[in-house]
């Protein structure tokens, strides 16, 4: 916690993944940069996020970026004091006809690049997990580097390092306007005050077009709630369980603390309730605990929107993850903090320009959830 600045070299909108990655990123490089969080680190989006993380990937940076996340997930509670819960029980895809030859390439992708990914058999998922039904699968893909862990833990981890290292994370201070004149960032106005800063990064999930608007600039993406359901009690599914999806309706589950979190595109229990019938019946039975809601900010092609505004030299974004977003946030975070540094980037996320929908370039993914 600390009090809001009066100034600082940059200011960071969002205390979720992408905002404390970024701002561990620039503290430890000596910058004097200042985290602005509405509510509490980890609060929004990223904690609201099913905490899944995978490699099975059908656009090539995708998959190249989800294997350094998932390196750098692997040594978080060793590099940064914080446990996060990991887990890589896998995530197991279940396909119909229709999907095979689609998630069949993505495969292939992912194997070239290192990935030990594989197109199995509906048999074979059903020996991976008892208790689903297989009547309609054609196939399945498996990775076991995929997995879970708690996605605001890993916030949290971030933002902690970052004040050591001397950023500001000030939580419960809500950015009212990014303030510009004559083409140049001036700071931001918030509701207890304003805050000099010639450089803003912008990561506040679904609420960035409405910051960024006034400015001129249009992000394509729009909001889209997704629910989780919690419940506990036995069941028949194996204690090491992959992340289950049958991918042609959204429905996933997976084991969450004592019992089982499940989710998808539906928006009541009710709506879910025809695919979880159809795919893994006992958790019909079950009782539900609670639940909880939050955004997949989503773009036209399904990919993350990252860079550098045009017109704007000093205001950098990232937003739109259409569901990825805690996953990618590790390294995307780094991304924007050399955005701010202008040092060579780890990876080139240029592709996520957002210019790329004027121009015509869009990398659809197709494996979204």
């Amino acid at each position: 916690m600390a009090e809001l600045p009066s100034s600082a070299a940059v200011v960071v909108i969002g205390g979720g993944i992408m905002g404390t990655s970024a701002a561990y990123h620039l503290a430890a490089a000596g910058v004097k940069v200042v985290v602005l969080e509405r509510d509490t680190i980890g609060s929004g989006s990223t904690g609201k996020a099913a905490g899944g993380f995978r490699a099975q990937f059908s656009d090539e940076l995708n998959v190249r970026m989800a294997v350094e996340n998932i390196r750098r997930l692997e040594r978080f509670e060793a590099e940064f004091g914080t446990g996060i819960d990991l887990k890589q029980h896998g995530y197991l895809f279940l396909l119909r006809e229709s999907e095979v030859d689609t998630f069949s390439r993505a495969v292939s992708l992912q194997r070239s690049l290192g990935v030990p990914s594989e197109l199995i058999t509906a048999e074979a998922a059903l020996d991976m997990v008892p208790g689903i039904r297989t009547h309609d699968v054609a196939a399945a893909t498996f990775c076991p580097w995929d997995g879970t862990c708690t996605p605001e833990s890993v916030a949290l981890g971030y933002a902690r390092a970052a004040s050591r290292h001397g950023a500001a994370i000030v939580q419960g201070c809500e950015v009212t306007t990014i303030v510009m004149s004559n083409g140049r960032i001036r700071g931001v106005s918030t509701a207890d005050g304003f805050v000099s800063a010639p450089e803003v990064v912008l990561t506040a999930g679904v609420w960035s077009p409405r910051l960024a608007a006034p400015l001129g600039i249009r992000m394509p993406v729009r909001p889209v709630k997704r629910h989780i359901w919690l419940t506990r009690g036995s069941d028949p599914f194996p204690l090491r369980l992959p992340l289950v999806i049958d991918f042609a309706t959204g429905f996933y589950f997976h084991r969450e603390a004592k019992g089982l979190a499940m989710g998808g595109r539906a928006q009541t229990i009710e709506d879910l309730a025809p695919a979880v019938i159809n795919r893994a019946p006992a958790l019909i039975e079950m009782e539900v605990t609670h639940n909880w809601w939050g955004y997949y900010a989503v773009t036209p092609d399904n990919n993350a929107i990252i860079g550098t505004a045009p017109g704007i030299d000093r205001l950098h974004y990232a937003t739109g993850f259409s569901g990825h977003g805690f996953q990618q946030g590790p390294v995307v975070g780094e991304h924007l903090s050399e955005l701010v540094l202008g040092s060579e980037p780890t990876f080139d996320l240029s592709p996520f320009d957002m210019e790329r929908f004027e121009t015509g370039q869009v990398l659809p993914e197709t494996a979204v959830i």
